[in-house]
């Protein structure tokens, strides 16, 4: 383009205007630059303009949050005591009762127990899953939650007893001619339920004692559970 505005024949002319050129390229590219700067101090302002109405936001929208979660938890334990209530009516129907429990929310896991919300429980007593079957016992109570575990409880079924541990949910140490047959329900000394036998019992390898696999068992990974407090 320049060619064609500047002869070849004349260089000084094409030279000069070659740099007036670069000189306004230059001088538009400084003012872009000054353009981007200029826009920096409005930074504060919209910050300054915006935090209060994020701060009186941020308030509510927990409140709310609040609400929602506190009421899911709500219906979480009348549903909860609904269905221990049901499991007292089916224990009272087979001849065994229940007595008072509390429900406590699930704080921490261990490889073989769990760490509950629940104040002054007191170590030994019992703790039913949502079902109202036994999962364990209190170990310990610190202040506002204590410590359970998944330990080994005696089986009661019909005249015999054996020995079931929580995650394993075998009924072991049975008399190697016992007749109990599968359906029949098994209880921990105290009254709860700990599930009812899949099978009729098999005979264990010293044909001393026998074996059984139970079912509806506690569920040992649920988030809300009962404690004994009588």
């Amino acid at each position: 383009m320049i060619d064609s505005i500047i002869p070849k024949s004349n260089p000084v002319p094409q030279g000069i205007f070659c740099l007036g050129v670069m000189f306004v390229q230059l001088d538009l590219s400084r003012s872009r630059r000054r353009r981007r700067w200029w826009l920096l101090p409005l930074v504060p302002a919209v910050l300054w303009f915006c935090l209060p109405r994020l701060a009186a936001a941020l308030p509510a929208a927990a409140a709310r949050a609040d609400r929602v979660i506190g009421a899911r938890y709500t219906a979480r334990l009348d549903a909860l005591q609904q269905e221990n209530f049901a499991l007292h009516q089916r224990l009272a129907v087979s001849g065994r009762a229940v007595g008072c429990v509390t429900p406590a929310r699930v704080l921490a896991r261990t490889p073989g127990g769990l760490t509950l919300a629940c104040p002054d429980a007191a170590p030994g007593a019992a703790v039913l899953d949502e079902g109202g079957r036994y999962a364990g016992t209190v170990t310990s109570s610190d202040g506002d939650c204590c410590t359970a575990a998944f330990t080994a409880a005696a089986g009661l079924c019909g005249s015999c007893v054996g020995l079931a541990t929580p995650g394993k949910w075998v009924l072991t140490g049975l008399p190697a001619d016992c007749t109990l047959t599968a359906g029949e329900i098994v209880t921990t000394p105290g009254g709860d339920w700990l599930g009812m036998l899949a099978a009729a019992p098999v005979p264990d390898a010293d044909a001393l004692t026998a074996s059984a696999p139970l079912t509806d068992t506690a569920d040992l990974h649920a988030a809300v559970y009962f404690v004994h407090t009588d």
